[in-house]
């Protein structure tokens, strides 16, 4: 195990449980007189009311399969802060890498592409919001070779979340007392009693605390 790995025992009754916390992912051993396995896969789950920790198909010891699930009573709590804390802490990079692809009439084809330090298991929240951003909207920067590597700062021209955007909206709305846009889009048009094909969207932030969507439409 490496220095972020993390764990939590307990025993409930026959069965002692070993939770596993590293790099962000769960892994569960259980120790039973009926089965036992060692650091399974697992995720935190809701069945029939219950929390649980799925380990997925296993095999008892008369050697039938069956769904693991481990009881974990009032832990989740535990369980998940566990898991975030495992996280690695090291700010998410992303290298330039080669795509290599076969072409429609089977020629090599190669391009570059980003790829993340981290998985987005891995990731904190934060970092899984602004990665789905960069994968959505974020091209290879001109001049990248393989094997560059980039910070979230040199790759995003706005490195805060949806939330913290408009946070700083409403804080800037109540201290100025003016609205302030918080972005323009522009859409199809949502009402067809009008003689136009597209909408301009803002959304913007009030004085008194809210984000309204502003639609306009053109004719």
């Amino acid at each position: 195990m490496t220095d972020d790995t993390l764990t939590l025992d307990w025993t409930d009754g026959s069965k002692d449980v070993t939770v596993i916390a590293e790099a962000g992912k769960l892994h569960v051993t259980l120790d039973s007189p009926d089965v036992s396995f060692e650091r399974q896969r697992a995720t935190l789950e809701t069945v029939k009311g219950l929390d649980v920790l799925d380990a997925g198909v296993q095999r008892d010891d008369s050697g039938e399969r069956f769904q693991a699930y481990i009881k974990i009573g009032d832990r989740r709590d535990e369980i998940e802060q566990l898991r975030e804390d495992s996280k690695d802490d090291s700010p998410l990079e992303y290298e330039v890498v080669v795509d290599r692809s076969t072409g429609s009439w089977g020629q090599d084809l190669e391009s570059l592409k980003l790829k993340a330090s981290k998985t987005h298991t891995e990731m904190t929240e934060r970092e899984r919001e602004l990665a789905i951003e960069i994968d959505r909207e974020a091209d290879v920067p001109d001049d990248a070779e393989a094997g560059d590597t980039y910070t979230l700062e040199e790759i995003l021209e706005d490195v805060r979340t949806r939330d913290e955007i408009e946070q700083d909206a409403l804080d800037e709305a109540a201290e100025s007392g003016e609205e302030v846009v918080i972005n323009k889009s522009t859409t199809g048009c949502n009402d067809s009693s009008k003689e136009c094909n597209l909408d301009h969207v803002a959304r913007v932030a009030t004085p008194d605390g809210d984000i309204e969507t502003r639609r306009t439409h053109t004719y």
